[in-house]
């Protein structure tokens, strides 16, 4: 693996990417595109579209803050088909 870091393009020994464990979900988007004004931008039509229910998320389950070990159960054991939710109050 190479990357650029405090000006290094190598880490010794530091494989990020190898530690993720098999059937693990990765994902990542970057572009230099949506910085500053055009990032804001970009955000705003989402929010927008949130707010005039456009997107919806998958919405599997919803545990009480009480049920904590559940849901880390639920999810560690890759039973989740959506959004695994933790309500606080």
């Amino acid at each position: 693996m190479t990357g650029m870091l405090n000006g290094q393009w190598v880490i010794p020994e530091f494989e990020p990417v190898g530690l993720v464990p098999s059937g693990t979900k990765l994902t990542a988007f970057h572009s230099d595109d949506y910085k500053r004004a055009a990032g804001a931008e970009a955000l705003q039509q989402i929010v927008d579209g949130v707010a005039d229910c456009r997107y919806t998320a998958n919405l599997d389950r919803v545990f009480k803050l009480g049920e904590i070990v559940e849901a880390h159960q639920y999810m560690e054991e890759n039973r989740a088909s959506g959004k695994v939710v933790v309500l606080i109050e």
